[in-house]
């Protein structure tokens, strides 16, 4: 460190757990106020390294970094690990504070094996006593500081006495009132509950509004509608009932969507305000991504008096949680990835925050979906789309060059569980060699794939039935079935099936020599080489699509006597 860097110091934090104390509860005011709460430690965070002359490089989703006085870095630190457990009573945060000199750079001339290797990323990197190489030391410290964490806070439950209705686990203090389910006739009714003190401060923050909006990124979106759209009067749902009350099948979406390599990026920079820079640049593109593509996905269902079909649980940098009702969830997922790609890549260049040394090919994303009934458990939805969202970063590196990739769940008959590897794993059929889905998909193919499945959503229910069934007989068995399918039609039919078909197989092109659209050998997972088929997908998605109510975007209409409901 220079003589000026001695006077400063960084100081690096993590909430712990926050997704955890935000999706405890499955209700809505509760998940609201959750968040509310940790943007509301944030702002706390903000002040008091201000006030303690420091500055905040960064500070979103749960996590900052700031530099302050070195001679007033302790106290601070440990103000600010008091601020979260005070404000949500139950969440704690790691905080750490760059101490003792660096160590020595890496030694010049070839090295061999793992040591050469590491010594180049070391150099791309910068690692070199500079401020990158501080805040990779920094950020490795606050990594094992949180894995040496033992305290957390303690609500004593005692044997007997009433536990919270809404979390189950503490001992009841208060009793509020929440809404219930809206009837025919429009009325809106409540009942009375009994909460814990975590739950508490939860349901009284999350039932507060301004601006007719609860929820510091749901008023963020209200504002930026009424200016920038020209829309007002809309609302937000009072439970997860209404959310998905507008649709024709009470099935929700948990998107969970994360940029790639983000962390490589901010690594890169090579001083305090490049830093800054690029932080600023990521979370204004990603909340303008997260607005746009709902505004352009769910905006003929923001009318006047009816409830949003969505929540916005957190935008915290290139971290990005929605609640949506189920047929908008890959539309707007896409949308959403395709946004980050282009509002975040395009921002960090006009800020220059990725310029010379910076080695950003490209600015990409992954995301998860994961869709289950309405009354499902968040927590365990939470779980899926946490694992499903690491499936999808998979896919994205597996490409070799920088991409975005995306991949869903959908659970119509749900078990208890957080696990998504034995779920996917029911898509699989080992013994025959073959796997009934293609997921997860880049960009490009989650484009064509919702463009397939809006087609198939209008064909009889029947139709897609039938198709399904076949995929499940086999390789041989299922191209048989469905081509003979498609050759009982009328000739005009046969025409659209056909120009289908040539869809598919551009999705997910097959070598010469192997059967048509329908399936194509893969070597993806495992090594071991085996038949896919991308057409479940597609007509599982269509499912979804059938259930958009008419004259939304997107909607599609089923064809007389072919109902939506199981």
């Amino acid at each position: 460190m220079n003589a000026s860097d001695q006077q400063r110091v960084l100081l690096a934090g993590d909430a712990d757990e926050i997704r955890a104390f935000v999706f405890e509860s499955t209700s809505l005011p509760q998940i609201r106020g959750g968040s509310e709460l940790l943007v509301r430690c944030e702002d706390l965070v903000r002040q008091h390294v201000e006030a303690a002359g420091g500055r905040v490089l960064y500070c979103a989703g749960g996590a900052f970094l700031c530099e302050v006085p070195a001679d007033r870095a302790p106290a601070t630190a440990r103000a600010l690990e008091r601020i979260y457990t005070e404000t949500t009573l139950a969440a704690t945060a790691t905080v750490v504070v760059e101490d003792g000199a660096l160590p020595p750079a890496a030694p010049p001339g070839p090295l061999d094996g793992w040591a050469e290797r590491l010594r180049r990323a070391g150099e791309a990197t910068g690692y070199d006593g500079g401020f990158a190489h501080r805040v990779a030391l920094l950020q490795a410290r606050l990594r094992q500081a949180k894995l040496a964490r033992l305290a957390a806070p303690f609500f004593e439950a005692w044997p007997f006495g009433r536990r919270c209705d809404t979390c189950g686990m503490r001992m009841a203090v208060a009793e509020v009132s929440r809404p219930v389910p809206r009837h025919a006739e429009g009325t809106q009714e409540s009942e009375s509950i009994r909460v814990c003190p975590v739950c508490h401060r939860r349901h009284q923050t999350g039932v507060r509004g301004d601006h007719g909006a609860r929820g510091h990124f749901n008023r963020e979106f209200a504002r930026w509608l009424a200016e920038k759209r020209g829309r007002t009067g809309t609302r937000q749902p009072e439970d997860l009932d209404e959310l998905v009350g507008g649709g024709r099948r009470r099935y929700l979406a948990l998107i969970y969507a994360d940029g790639n390599d983000i962390g490589g990026l901010m690594a890169r920079a090579s001083s305090a305000e490049a830093y800054q820079s690029r932080s600023q640049a990521l979370q204004k593109g990603t909340q303008r991504a997260v607005f746009d593509a709902l505004s352009a996905v769910c905006g003929n269902a923001l009318r006047p008096g009816e409830p949003w079909p969505f929540e916005i649980v957190n935008i915290g940098g290139d971290d990005v949680t929605l609640l949506v009702r189920a047929d908008y969830a890959w539309e707007l997922a896409v949308a959403l990835v395709r946004g980050f790609e282009t509002e975040v890549g395009r921002r960090l260049k006009a800020s220059g925050a990725a310029g010379a040394g910076a080695r950003v090919e490209a600015v990409t994303a992954a995301c998860g979906v994961v869709i289950a009934p309405a009354a499902y458990p968040l927590r365990y939805l939470e779980r899926l789309a946490s694992d499903s969202l690491r499936a999808a970063k998979k896919r994205a590196k597996s490409a070799g060059r920088p991409e975005s990739a995306l991949t869903f769940l959908w659970l119509r008959h749900p078990v208890l569980t957080g696990e998504f590897e034995p779920l996917m794993a029911a898509y699989d059929r080992p013994d025959q060699e073959y796997a009934l889905t293609s997921r997860p998909y880049t960009r490009t193919q989650a484009e064509a794939l919702l463009e397939l499945a809006r087609e198939a959503a209008r064909w009889p229910r029947s139709q897609r039935q039938q198709w399904a069934e076949a995929l499940e007989r086999g390789v041989l068995v299922s191209i048989n079935a469905i081509q003979y399918n498609i050759a009982r039609r009328p000739e005009e039919d046969r025409i659209a099936f056909a120009q289908f078909m040539a869809k598919l197989g551009r999705l997910q092109p097959a070598p010469e020599g192997e059967p048509g659209p329908l399936w194509f050998l893969d070597a993806r997972g495992d090594g071991r080489t085996r038949w896919r088929t991308a057409l479940l997908d597609v007509l599982e998605l269509a499912e979804l699509e059938a259930m958009r109510v008419d004259g939304e975007v997107g909607a599609t209409v089923e064809r007389p006597g072919e109902p939506c409901t199981d």
